[in-house]
């Protein structure tokens, strides 16, 4: 690659919007709730792909408060963030995975539903 070819991949690749959120699984759910997003479950996966999610990962860990808490991350490869969650929000196959999700999570925050996104500090490219 040449030097040129890499400026304008990393000048493509800085306006990436990366996305960080965090949420406590239900304890009761834990089970569940991975046996949902095990490898071997398509789930809404496509959908991600549909709509410009890349790289989407979810991280599970149980912290000192001894409550389990998932870390999400997701890069976001389109030009209208807004416009595209909408569509993936209007699709009735997420709507349904959500009906199986939501209820296995807790926000960490006072009147939190879902996934809290977390401020971008940092990343190295």
């Amino acid at each position: 690659m040449t030097g040129i070819d890499n400026n304008i991949n990393q000048e493509w690749h800085e306006n990436i919007k990366r996305v960080g959120m965090v949420v406590k699984v239900k304890k009761e759910k834990l089970e569940a709730y991975k046996n949902l997003h095990a490898d071997s479950n398509d789930g809404v996966r496509h959908l991600l792909t549909k709509y410009n999610m890349r790289n989407f990962s979810i991280f599970l860990v149980q912290l000192a408060d001894g409550e389990w808490y998932e870390f999400g991350y997701y890069e976001y490869w389109g030009n209208d963030l807004d416009g595209d969650m909408a569509k993936l929000n209007a699709e009735p196959e997420n709507t349904k995975w959500l009906e199986l999700c939501n209820p296995m999570q807790e926000g960490i925050f006072p009147d939190q539903k879902g996934w809290k996104v977390m401020d971008n500090i940092y990343y190295n490219y």
